[in-house]
């Protein structure tokens, strides 16, 4: 009778082998599957994606309980080396999911597997909003396509760093940790990141990419997405006459490669750097658009995609400036947001209201972020002023966020890997960090007051500040104000909205020192008067602030 116990136990183990192995997971988490080609393969990176063709294997994932119930993702596998493909898979709801392959390669075709997705607890979440899904446009509601949310409807605060260079040989990955945890703690969502084709990361002749680079960078992809932030990708930089030595082809093969290698990462699409939309790099804006449309194809999630514009007077955008997307392609389908770069200095830094409120005033509304503004650098300007200018100046007037560059952080100059100059007003020391110059502080002031906010029910308000040269004011008429003061000073504020019964609580906030300096009370129903704790002659050198009005309660005061 042993035999057979054993014989049972054996049907036992094999009845239940499906369930033994399926691989278990949380909704948004990285899911990776391995496979050997038995084919042998010319090139495996050319092959695996034939240009306009569909790709060598796929592997197609559904939803068969719980939410996950009838969703269905078809994935394109990507060569890794040797005779690996993998397939990576980032499952957005919970339930059991089943999946299968499908290629004319034996060792890729039929494969089959099951995956458990269980839903993180709320606390899991608020450790790492990253867990909310993918980023999108919002969807509902009176400010629908105003500002960006995660895949569950949190509202999603742009606040970016440029992370330009890291992705460049020689950088030790305990220096990203430092970035990466630094940034977190500061506030910072979004971490803007090279992974340029023609930076590295393929071969000169562009036909094979280099791996070991790729895997390097991917593992600071899926540290920074573990440390709540979303990486903003960009796999071409448009230098000019990038006609010459990289083809149409190349350019959407090394993206729909992209696209299945980090799309299971919690990352944002951009089209190309330094893109004018129009001949720069030699390609014309026919080729851009359909490029678009591509990626926006190729992802089966349909995360948002946006490009990153050269502005007047650079010389990659003297045929075609444009201080914002939204002047060439607002119209587009597959772009859900428009990005502006003003560039470098006061003059540009001037910009950022008016090119938000240009594009602020576009339909349909599409979310605008500045993703490169002027750079905050010890030798030379901007100060943190100037940096605080730019983000509350853009926010206020409608933009869904602003993004931050400076010190060693945007050019990845590091002692292990330091940076060329150039003509850049770059520290050639390291003794300064460079983590926590006055403007990174301010913008992590700013993350995180915002944050403890309603900030995406702000609509930009200018005509309720009076008798104030620069009026930027956010708010919810009748009930909360946030107005950013330039040079401190004297401005009235317009509370007629709310009713004379009403009470409203007013904060003073000293922007250089970061901190509440004055609160106190005033009733609504008129237009009222407010003063800066610190002014001219009693204080000299004037600095900027934040005047933060609420309504209370009702009031009794007659």
């Amino acid at each position: 009778m042993k035999w057979v116990r054993n014989v049972l136990m054996l049907l036992a183990a094999w009845a239940a082998w499906p369930a033994l192995h399926a691989q278990t997971a949380h909704p948004w988490e990285v899911v990776e599957m391995t496979f050997e080609a038995r084919r042998e393969y010319a090139n495996c990176y050319v092959d695996g994606l034939p240009d306009r063709s569909a790709p060598l294997a796929q592997a197609t994932f559904t939803g068969t309980s719980g939410p996950a119930r009838g969703m269905r993702y078809a994935l394109a596998l990507f060569w890794d080396g040797g005779n690996t493909w993998k397939a990576r898979f980032a499952p957005p709801a919970a339930g059991e999911w089943t999946w299968s392959t499908a290629s004319q390669d034996p060792g890729l075709d039929a494969a089959t597997g099951k995956i458990q997705v269980v839903e993180w607890t709320d606390a899991e979440k608020q450790t790492n909003p990253a867990r909310r899904g993918f980023i999108r446009v919002s969807r509902e509601g009176p400010r629908a396509g105003r500002y960006f949310e995660y895949a569950d409807g949190t509202p999603f605060l742009w606040v970016g760093d440029t992370w330009w260079n890291w992705t460049k040989r020689g950088i030790q990955f305990s220096s990203f940790q430092r970035l990466a945890d630094d940034r977190s703690a500061k506030g910072f969502t979004v971490g803007q990141m090279f992974f340029a084709g023609n930076n590295g990361l393929l071969n000169r002749t562009r036909d094979s990419p280099n791996l070991e680079q790729i895997r390097k960078v991917e593992e600071m992809i899926a540290y920074a997405n573990r440390k709540g932030i979303t990486v903003w990708i960009h796999p071409w930089w448009s230098r000019e006459r990038l006609n010459e030595r990289v083809s149409e082809e190349q350019m959407r093969r090394w993206w729909r490669y992209v696209i299945a290698r980090l799309g299971a990462h919690n990352v944002i699409w951009v089209l190309a750097g330094e893109y004018n939309m129009n001949n720069y790099g030699g390609f014309g804006l026919p080729f851009w658009k359909d490029l678009g449309a591509l990626v926006k194809k190729e992802d089966p999630y349909a995360r948002i995609v946006g490009a990153h514009p050269t502005p007047p007077g650079w010389s990659g955008g003297a045929e075609a400036p444009q201080w914002s997307t939204g002047e060439a392609i607002h119209q587009e389908p597959w772009l859900d947001y428009n990005q502006s770069q003003v560039g470098h200095g006061r003059w540009r830094n001037e910009m950022i209201p008016l090119v938000i409120a240009a594009d602020y005033a576009r339909q349909p509304a599409k979310p605008t972020v500045v993703t490169e503004p002027w750079y905050e650098f010890i030798e030379g300007n901007p100060t943190g002023m100037e940096i605080r200018y730019g983000a509350w100046s853009a926010i206020l007037s409608g933009a869904a966020g602003h993004s931050y560059g400076g010190g060693h952080v945007w050019w990845a100059h590091l002692p292990e890997s330091p940076a060329s100059q150039g003509s850049w007003p770059l520290e050639k020391s390291f003794q300064t960090n460079t983590l926590d110059y006055p403007g990174a502080r301010s913008m992590s002031f700013l993350a995180k007051f915002l944050a403890s906010i309603p900030w995406w029910k702000l609509e930009p308000h200018p005509e309720l500040v009076s008798e104030y040269p620069a009026p930027f004011c956010g708010a919810v008429p009748g009930s909360l104000y946030v107005i950013y003061l330039r040079y401190g000073g004297r401005l009235k504020v317009d509370l007629r909205p709310s009713g004379a019964s009403s009470l409203f609580e007013y904060t003073w906030i000293d922007l250089e020192q970061s901190r509440e300096r004055t609160r106190d009370k005033v009733n609504g129903g008129a237009v009222r008067e407010f003063h800066a704790p610190e002014d001219y002659p009693g204080n000299l050198q004037f600095k900027d602030w934040l005047l933060y009005i609420r309504r209370t309660e009702p009031s009794t005061a007659q």
